[in-house]
């Protein structure tokens, strides 16, 4: 593939992956907000309402469902994490549909 072949558009879409593949951190998976009572019971929570928030990452790994909780301390990173994954993945659609097109058109 020749560089100097590919549209300004597809030269940025490439640039942008590999940027995010090389200098950010990323995740699959969504991000799902849970409530929890803790069982403690002269806590807040079992007395009021919604309890204790916790943030999951969770995934589908081979089939199965699987989670992680998220400590408050990493909240901040795993959001962009998870953002930066959905934009190259976003951005590799993109790519693809370029390809896609170059190859109906049967250009090189």
């Amino acid at each position: 593939m020749n560089p100097a072949s590919l549209s300004a558009a597809e030269r940025s879409f490439r640039s942008r992956i590999a940027q995010l593949a090389s200098t950010q951190w990323f995740l699959r998976g969504n991000l799902s907000l849970r409530t929890r009572r803790c069982g403690k019971p002269h806590c807040r929570c079992a007395t009021q309402s919604p309890g204790h928030t916790s943030l999951y990452l969770v995934q589908s790994h081979h089939g199965k469902l699987r989670q992680i909780c998220v400590p408050k301390s990493w909240e901040a990173r795993v959001r962009q994490a998870v953002a930066d994954y959905q934009q190259m993945q976003r951005l590799v659609e993109q790519v693809s549909e370029l390809e896609w097109k170059r190859l109906r058109e049967r250009k090189a």
